[in-house]
């Protein structure tokens, strides 16, 4: 009798959401849409941007899993490790990868800790490759220790996605902004609006 793994619940979610897209054309667009209007508007070159670009796609990963029939919940402002939960038994974290082939960070660390490891299933979104899946059992020798963080080999995997197709959606995500200079700034467009409410000050706005 084949084990089941810890991370069935969330490899199920992906597979139902993989399915949904690869059978839904508008739904597809949708999300290619989402990611570019994102990363058409929000550099991530700027350190800011990166926030708001990672609970943006939180937001935009929730809502396509609850497209594709799975009960999906925002919990990254209340959960440590966990971005995304589904049907109470389970959850991804969501990490955006928008430029070259540089490391990923998974989880920050402080000062030396051996304890901290890699133990969330993951969707990774990732510029001119789609929207993959993979958790530590799938990949349990891809990561190691930074300096201030633990971080995912991007060569280890973007070689598994290559080689297990079923955990990779194929969907045009772009690379972030090259010219900061093109980029808004997350702060100014939230200072605007709330200014724009404003009697004198509106007058003002830079």
């Amino acid at each position: 009798m084949t084990k089941r793994s810890r991370f069935s619940a969330e490899r199920e979610a992906f597979e139902q959401l993989k399915h949904a897209v690869d059978n839904d054309p508008e739904l597809r667009k949708d999300i290619e849409i989402a990611l570019q209007q994102l990363l058409g508007r929000y550099s991530t070159k700027i350190r800011e941007n990166r926030f708001i670009v990672g609970g943006a796609l939180e937001v935009i990963l929730t809502a396509a899993l609850r497209a594709a029939g799975v009960q999906a919940e925002d919990v990254g402002m209340s959960e440590q490790r966990i971005d995304i939960r589904i049907h109470n038994n389970g959850g991804f974290s969501i990490k955006g990868h928008f430029k070259g082939k540089a490391n990923i960070r998974l989880i920050n660390v402080l000062g030396d800790s051996p304890q901290t490891e890699w133990d969330t299933a993951t969707i990774f979104v990732l510029h001119n490759v789609g929207i993959g899946y993979a958790d530590p059992e799938l990949l349990p020798n891809a990561t190691e220790r930074a300096a201030d963080a633990l971080v995912m080999r991007y060569k280890d995997l973007q070689n598994f996605l290559k080689n297990n197709r079923n955990f990779l959606i194929e969907c045009a995500v772009p690379s972030t902004l090259q010219n900061p200079s093109e980029s808004e700034l997350v702060s100014r467009v939230v200072a605007r609006e709330i200014l724009k409410r404003t009697k004198k000050l509106a007058e003002y706005i830079p």
